[in-house]
């Protein structure tokens, strides 16, 4: 009879064990998610900068961030540029509207659920002509490999 009773509770204190377990491995496998982003951050002055950066949402993966910035009043009228997001791995781009060089330029671009594995990077586009690559400035972020 001694060991019926001492069976439920040692069943019970492995049950436990095990779920604890599997609770903390998930945990580590969410964090282990977000740690494995390499990379990224900004390039060019204050007056020409492209970004890429991971928004970390507390251990799930998280987005990427594009982002270009520029305050470059003397630029001219006939100057344009824009931000364009890369995925170097598949050669997937998407790129915002031209906009005047002149004016202050703050572009965001949130890439949802990225791939593990791509690398990516942001682009700031400057066409001092305002109609071609002439003549064309990259402001290129380092790469992101998330």
């Amino acid at each position: 009879m001694t060991l019926h009773a001492l069976a439920r509770p040692t069943a019970r204190a492995l049950a436990a064990v095990s779920f604890a377990g599997t609770v903390l491995a998930g945990t580590v496998a969410a964090g282990g998610t977000a740690a494995a982003a390499t990379g990224g951050g900004c390039t060019g002055p204050v007056t020409k900068q492209a970004c890429v950066t991971l928004i970390d949402d507390g251990g799930r993966g998280g987005d990427i961030l594009f982002e270009a910035r520029s305050d470059w009043p003397g630029a001219g009228g006939d100057c344009r540029m824009r931000l364009v997001a890369f995925d170097d791995t598949t050669e997937w781009q998407w790129e915002r509207e031209l906009r005047r060089c002149d004016r202050p330029l703050d572009y965001h671009y949130t890439l949802p659920n990225p791939t593990p594995g791509h690398r990516y990077r942001a682009e700031l586009q400057i066409l001092p002509n305002g109609k071609n690559f002439e003549f064309a400035e990259f402001v290129k972020s380092p790469v992101l490999t998330y």
